[in-house]
Formats: C-alpha cells, structure tokens, sequence
C-alpha cells in the first residue's frame, strides 16, 4: 500500500504556509507511525510496513488531513494505491 500526496503550492501560499511547512506537516504524521516516506520531489508519497494494522493507521492519518482545515486548500490530490489499483480520494470526497 502507498498513500501519494502532490501538492499546489500556490495554494499553500494563499493559506500563509510554506510549500517546505505542509511538507513537513504531512511527514511528522506518517514518521510518527513508522511509515517511511519513499519519494519527496513535487509530491511524498508514504508505504506500508507490512504490518497487520498499516491500512488502519494510514486511513487514520488520511481521515485527521481530511477534517483539518487547511489540507485540502494545499492538497492538489491523495492518490491511494493498492494491490487493487489506485483511487484518488479527494476526487471521492468531492473536492476534485
């Protein structure tokens, strides 16, 4: 499994933040639990460890950026990817 977030920096600017700033929001999250971040660039991308509740803690991270109030001005997508393929879930919760 991998959760990958692009992001629009003019976007994070209008909010007041700084591209680096929503960055290192979104990585503090996932190297809370372990979740090793394995692509930086234009967008972080995070994977699973292989451990039974990995599905859980990433939904869990994914559901606290979405209720935040300043992840989805900042967020270009969140691209879910599985052994099913890959589903963008900002597209699902309407913001896309």
């Amino acid at each position: 499994m991998n959760v990958k977030f692009p992001f629009d920096n003019a976007a994070a600017e209008r909010r007041g933040y700084t591209l680096e700033t929503v960055r290192q929001m979104i990585k503090n999250l996932f190297a809370a639990h372990g979740l090793p971040c394995v692509s930086g660039g234009d967008a972080l991308a995070f994977r699973d460890k292989g451990h039974n509740d990995d599905f859980t803690t990433m939904w869990d991270i994914i559901l606290f950026l979405l209720r935040s109030n300043w992840f989805l001005d900042c967020d270009a997508s969140c691209i879910w990817l599985d052994e099913d393929g890959e589903a963008d879930i900002l597209a699902q919760v309407g913001k896309a």
